[in-house]
């Protein structure tokens, strides 16, 4: 029997930790005060491997230099008596159950995407990408004009496994995220490869959103409103053994991704039609990507307002004379009718506009159409014959804003920055009565049901419980571009106020690239507010004030007494605050929903 004990005692386990070390340092796993070393994987330099005995009071990562331990985890881990998963340094959880938001409606009928997904909703994915360093060092020099494509291997490495991608495509990506230190970047895996069917995709590096989920809230609501657009997971960058912190993983719109979304298991050729991205204002004619109508010439859209993004296959041209056509017709657009939604129809799938627009109102874009005309995409759907409008990059959403806030969360959606502008697409169809009453009781619904207290908040709180350790461990990371706010900011000041074109507020924009450049509010600010900006608001500040002045406005007889008044989210905020500040006592150990592995 002595015997059987000491065999079950002696039993050993493998344990694999994600960190990265430096010079000669060694990494170990201390098992009940003992530390055993382990081996870098083969699969990356970055994963470290071995076998130890099954503790029996617990164990944990620590660095060493020779045999001197430099640093260690501050927590103990709980006993396992089977393999480890790929458990990264210094957090404390493994893999979270997460909080679903409620389906808001069906999704569109041109809709069929393939099931599966290159996004880990429970847990955060490790992506190390491995290159000579002087081709990364070249991928990180004059960033605001940098096109070096890098070519590299990635490794993906999950709690449960790895898989490694070679002849990836890395770059620089962003436009106005090239001002900031910390970079964003794209990558496409090569030919024959592919991460669930994608192969095209961006690495968001979430710097002007303080509190690291506005963009995973968005996506997830526009999923819950049945609208074809990218999916948004959380990951962790390295290159070569340089963390470089704490990521979203979105997916590009490029060729794979219409037929994965549009034909998935369809049967039959998949037929792709051509794929036209707004791009907000042109230098050289100094006009937007509003959908105004400029002529019955397709080259006269030419001017870098708008860009094919993907060229269509089989038979049909890469030219604007299809975006030309869509917007005569919503120049002379009908309004009213019998047959006016088939008239619409025969050139818009007018559900993918109605339920972004009330999205954007309902989640504060400040730069999507109504505000900004930039960040969409108009993909023409040859099976339906139609176009079908996809939404894109939506960090500066729900308070995080260059426009007036006070205008944004006013509850009367007239008031709206970009409104006085009269974007033609949204403004023909509010002329419709049918789409004004569908958009308003949409945004009625998102209000009553998304932004329910009741359901947001488990899930702002699950979310921040997930990725507080992450946000802290990217937050004192050294990085590899240049603050260039601080050059912005001083030609705005010296600048006449009628420079900044309407309807972007000169005050709010001061603001925000003073944020940009201090980087000042901690992760609880950013999302219970109020944050000291006229910039940035909350997360959960925005969807309570937004929530009340709309229903207040649109539907005033369903908030109770107490919540119709002025003063109500006011209450609300400082208890959830509160609340949060009793609940973040015992941050360690997470939630309730997160689990270890």
């Amino acid at each position: 029997m002595k015997d059987l004990i000491g065999l079950v005692y002696t039993k050993n386990v493998t344990y694999s930790v994600i960190v990265s070390a430096e010079g000669q340092q060694n990494i170990a796993v201390v098992v009940d005060q003992k530390h055993y070393f382990l081996n870098v994987a083969s699969a990356s330099s970055i994963l470290y491997t071995g076998a130890a005995p099954a503790a029996t009071q617990g164990y944990h990562y620590a660095k060493f230099n020779s045999d001197n331990m430099i640093e260690s985890e501050a927590f103990s881990r709980a006993p396992v008596q089977e393999d480890t998963p790929n458990e990264f340094y210094n957090r404390t959880w493994n893999r979270v159950t997460p909080v679903r938001l409620p389906v808001l409606l069906p999704p569109l009928s041109a809709m069929h995407r393939i099931p599966s997904s290159p996004h880990q909703k429970d847990e955060i994915v490790t992506l190390h990408f491995e290159a000579d360093q002087n081709q990364i060092d070249l991928l990180h020099q004059n960033a605001t004009t940098n096109q070096v494509k890098m070519s590299c291997n990635m490794t993906r490495i999950t709690l449960d496994g790895w898989q490694t991608f070679t002849d990836v495509t890395l770059k620089l990506g962003g436009r106005s995220s090239r001002w900031s230190l910390k970079l964003a970047y794209d990558f496409k895996l090569a030919k024959h490869q592919d991460l669930a069917g994608y192969r095209d995709f961006k690495l968001r590096s979430l710097v002007t959103d303080s509190s690291y989920m506005r963009e995973n809230f968005i996506y997830d609501v526009i999923q819950s409103a049945g609208l074809p657009s990218t999916e948004f997971s959380y990951v962790r960058i390295f290159m070569n053994n340089k963390p470089y912190g704490l990521y979203g993983l979105v997916e590009t719109y490029k060729a794979p991704w219409l037929r994965n979304v549009f034909q998935g298991k369809t049967r039959g050729k998949f037929k792709r039609g051509i794929l036209y991205q707004g791009m907000g204002f042109s230098n050289s004619t100094k006009l937007t990507s509003d959908l105004d109508f400029r002529g019955n010439h397709g080259k006269l859209y030419g001017d870098g307002t708008y860009k094919i993004k993907v060229k269509p296959r089989h038979g049909h041209h890469a030219t604007f004379t299809r975006l030309m056509k869509l917007t005569r017709f919503l120049a002379h657009a009908p309004n009213e009718g019998t047959k006016v939604i088939k008239q619409w129809e025969k050139h818009l799938n007018t559900q993918s506009v109605i339920r972004n627009m009330a999205l954007e109102i309902a989640l504060g874009f400040s730069d999507g159409y109504i505000a900004d005309v930039d960040n969409y995409y108009l993909y023409h759907d040859r099976r339906n014959k139609q176009f079908v409008y996809l939404p894109s990059d939506t960090d500066i959403s729900m308070g995080s804003s260059i426009m007036n806030i006070s205008n944004m969360w006013d509850g009367d959606y007239h008031h709206y920055p970009g409104m006085t502008l009269r974007r033609p697409l949204f403004q023909k169809m509010l002329a419709v009565p049918e789409f004004k009453e569908a958009f308003e009781a949409l945004l009625i619904k998102i209000c009553k049901t998304t932004f329910d207290p009741q359901v947001v908040d488990p899930y702002i709180d699950g979310l921040t419980n997930m990725i507080r350790e992450d946000v802290a461990w990217d937050k004192q990371l050294p990085r590899s571009g240049f603050n260039l706010w601080a050059v912005m900011l001083n030609q705005v000041r010296h600048a006449p106020r009628n420079a900044i074109p309407p309807p972007i507020d000169y005050e709010t924009f001061v603001d925000f690239a003073a944020r940009m450049i201090f980087e000042n509010v901690s992760l609880d600010q950013a999302i219970q507010g109020p944050t000291k900006h006229i910039s940035l608001t909350g997360v959960k500040e925005w969807i309570y004030r937004q929530r009340i002045a709309t229903l207040k406005h649109l539907d005033p007889s369903y908030l109770s007494e107490e919540e119709g008044t002025g003063s109500f989210w006011v209450y609300l905020l400082i208890k959830r605050a509160i609340q949060y500040s009793f609940s973040f006592a015992s941050t360690l150990s997470l939630s309730t929903t997160t689990t270890r592995t």
